[in-house]
C-alpha cells in the first residue's frame, strides 16, 4: 500500500510537470479553427478599407509620375497605450483587449474581459477579439479581417493606426529564432500594435507577455518594443488565420 501511494504521489508530480509548461508558453491563443462571423458592419468596414487602398495606389501614382517616387514621403505614427501584464500564463488576449481598452479611458479587468471573451486554457478564439473591442471601447468600428499578403497586412496596420487612429491587434505565431526579442517558440500569442513607422521599415508592440517571467533565460519581450515589419508580418501571416482586428 505505502508503495502504492508513492508511486501514485510520482504519477501525480510527473504530469503536473509535463502539463504546466503548456499553460506558461503565452501561447493564450485558442488553436482550434472557428470562422469569424462577418456582419454587415464589417462589409462595410472593408468597402471603405478598399476604398481607401485604391486612393491610397492613386495618390503613389500620381505623386511617382509628377515628382519622382523617391519624392513619396513613407507614413508613420506612433500611439501610446499603457502597459498592462497577463495576469496568467494564456490571458494574452484579456490583456491585449485592457491595453487597448485602457488607451481609450478606464479600462476593464482582465478578469471581465475573459469572461466575455470565454477564455479556457486553451486561450482565446481571436474571432471574438473585435466583439470585446467594440463592447468594452464603446468604439464600434473596429473589425476582424483576413490579411492576403504581407502588403495587405502593412496596409491594414497603417489604415487602422493612421487613418482610423486605433491601436490594432493581431495574432502571431511567434518563431523565437527569427523575432528580436523572444527566444522561445509560441504558436500563438495576441498582442497589441500601436504604432509604425515606414521610413524605418518598423512596428511597436505593447506586448502582455514577459517571456523571461514565465521562461527560464527567456527574453525581455514585455512592453513597448519596435520590431522590423517584416518579422511581425511573418509571424501573423505564418499563423493559420492570417489575422488583424483594427
Amino acid at each position: 500500500m505505502r508503495y502504492r501511494i508513492i508511486l501514485a504521489v510520482l504519477v501525480a508530480a510527473l504530469c503536473l510537470s509535463v502539463a504546466g509548461p503548456a499553460y506558461a508558453e503565452g501561447t493564450g491563443d485558442d488553436p482550434r479553427p472557428s470562422k469569424n462571423k462577418e456582419t454587415s458592419d464589417d462589409v462595410s468596414m472593408e468597402a471603405e478599407y478598399q476604398a481607401w487602398l485604391a486612393e491610397q495606389s492613386s495618390e503613389e501614382t500620381s505623386t511617382g509620375e509628377e515628382v519622382g517616387v523617391a519624392a513619396v514621403i513613407a507614413p508613420y505614427r506612433y500611439l501610446w497605450t499603457p502597459s498592462h501584464a497577463q495576469e496568467r500564463s494564456y490571458w494574452c488576449g484579456p490583456a491585449t483587449v485592457q491595453i487597448v481598452d485602457d488607451y481609450f479611458g478606464t479600462p476593464a479587468s482582465q478578469y471581465d474581459i475573459s469572461k466575455y471573451l470565454r477564455t479556457t486554457r486553451d486561450g482565446t478564439d481571436f474571432t471574438r477579439v473585435d466583439d470585446a473591442l467594440r463592447y468594452f471601447t464603446g468604439h464600434y468600428d473596429y473589425t476582424y479581417r483576413t490579411c492576403t499578403s504581407h502588403a495587405d497586412f502593412r496596409s491594414r496596420v497603417q489604415y487602422g493606426i493612421k487613418t482610423k487612429g486605433h491601436p490594432c491587434v493581431v495574432d502571431m505565431n511567434v518563431d523565437g529564432s527569427a523575432m528580436n526579442c523572444y527566444v522561445f517558440d509560441h504558436p500563438g500569442h495576441i498582442v497589441p500594435i500601436e504604432a509604425f513607422d515606414w521610413r524605418y521599415g518598423t512596428v511597436r508592440l505593447n506586448d502582455p507577455y514577459d517571456e523571461s517571467y514565465y521562461r527560464s533565460h527567456g527574453g525581455s519581450t514585455f512592453g513597448h518594443r519596435t520590431y522590423p515589419v517584416g518579422q511581425i508580418s511573418n509571424a501573423v501571416m505564418s499563423h493559420f488565420r492570417h489575422a488583424i482586428v483594427y
